[in-house]
């Protein structure tokens, strides 16, 4: 199957009639253009944000996968909880905890100490890595 291009040029060669001027001019101004290479330039970054797009979805795969296992692992855990309890009768109760009723103020310290120890985490050490 010939192309457009091969096409016209037969017809224009073995037509009998001359082409007029007008035809003749838009001849050669299709296959001008047809003859030159377009002129697109790639970006300059145009590599680097192709290999972050890669490492983007990369990324999100890793993290779909690693939710999967930790649901899957609490799902088992769970699991195994209900049966944990089913199997032994168990019954719940606070009496291992009864002594901490004896220091309010320790565990007031100790659960303000933890909050302090979060807060300088999140505001400078985290903010000293990331820099």
């Amino acid at each position: 199957m010939k192309s457009f291009e091969e096409e016209l040029q037969h017809l224009r060669e073995s037509s009998t009639t001359p082409f007029d001027e007008i035809d003749e001019q838009a001849y050669k101004k299709v296959f001008d253009a047809l003859g030159q290479e377009p002129e697109y330039a790639l970006p300059s970054n145009f590599a680097d944000r192709m290999v972050r797009l890669v490492e983007a979805k990369e990324h999100s795969k890793e993290i779909s996968r690693d939710n999967f296992w930790i649901g899957l692992g609490i799902f088992a855990f769970l699991v195994g909880l209900v049966f944990a309890i089913a199997a032994t009768d168990f019954k719940f109760s606070t009496g291992a905890f009864r002594f901490l009723s004896g220091y309010p103020g320790l565990i007031i310290f100790g659960i303000v100490f933890i909050l302090a120890l979060q807060w300088l985490d999140k505001k400078i050490v985290r903010r000293e890595t990331t820099v």
